[in-house]
């Protein structure tokens, strides 16, 4: 009888292992923070960081609303966004980095920004959509999606890289869109990779070389997730909805990425480390 209990409690617990590693769940390995704003993560205006300690702060009035996965927020173009906060010491690791969120719009005129970091200090970092800035100057460009970075050095902060890429995502129909940053730094220089992929898809791929003695640094402003915030003044409001908001702190494969695309799980992975709330669910199936 005794062997019989042990090898059901082995089932048990290989089946909820294997239920949390299936295709159908996303990618788990190197996860920072995910914020599913779903409505039960939200608290007034706190969208809770279900996997990391970033909860982010809503700023204007944002609708929850039936998203891709669970619920998303729907932002208004005018003031809405989300401080998703410094990210801790995430800034050190962005070298090797992935950033992801699924995202519906029918905006293709108006310029916009999905996500953005940017302060008196290095990584500037960011995805806009419709526009580029030069020099300073606006230019729009009618259904672009525009994706840079730069990395301090000495003398303070210069472009490291960035890219482009003309896609039809504006169409008023869910899009799933993943940033990952490879770069590598030596002595008095470095050179890196930037990839955009669309809906499981490679778009643009970036290979980019710079000289200096460049370092990642801990963000000294807070990522924004729906708008571009410097100095001090939020632009480039999101019009539309965007879900399941996620970053890494390592490159995602292709594989790893077709596999998040592919997801349709509700938030319901425990983080590594919380072998306790296994045990807990072990125990109430016995």
């Amino acid at each position: 009888m005794k062997s019989r209990i042990c090898f059901m409690t082995f089932t048990i617990i290989i089946g909820m292992f294997t239920l949390n590693t299936a295709p159908a769940s996303i990618v788990t390995d190197g996860l920072v923070s995910y914020w599913t704003f779903d409505r039960v993560h939200i608290i007034t205006k706190t969208a809770k960081d279900v996997w990391g300690d970033n909860n982010g702060t809503i700023i204007g009035n944002p609708k929850v609303v039936p998203g891709r996965v669970g619920e998303a927020l729907k932002f208004d173009g005018v003031d809405d966004f989300v401080n998703l906060t410094t990210l801790g010491d995430f800034g050190k690791k962005f070298g090797t980095a992935s950033f992801e969120a699924w995202i519906k719009t029918s905006n293709k005129k108006d310029w916009m920004t999905l996500i953005n970091t940017r302060g008196a200090a290095c990584p500037n970092w960011g995805i806009e959509l419709n526009g580029i800035h030069r020099r300073g100057e606006l230019e729009i460009v009618e259904g672009m999606l525009y994706y840079y970075i730069g990395i301090g050095d000495p003398r303070g902060c210069s472009g490291a890289g960035s890219g482009r890429t003309t896609t039809d995502i504006f169409d008023g129909e869910w899009h799933h869109i993943v940033y990952t940053n490879n770069y590598r730094m030596h002595e008095g220089g470095g050179n890196g990779k930037s990839i955009i992929y669309i809906d499981g898809v490679v778009h643009s791929p970036s290979n980019h070389r710079f000289e200096g003695n460049r370092a990642f640094s801990p963000f000294t402003a807070p990522v924004h997730l729906g708008a571009r915030k410097f100095p001090g003044k939020s632009q480039g409001h999101f019009t539309g909805m965007i879900d399941e908001v996620r970053f890494y702190d390592r490159l995602l494969t292709a594989r790893e990425v077709l596999q998040n695309f592919e997801s349709t799980e509700p938030y319901d992975i425990v983080p590594k480390g919380k072998l306790s709330t296994i045990w807990g669910a072990l125990k109430t199936k016995l």
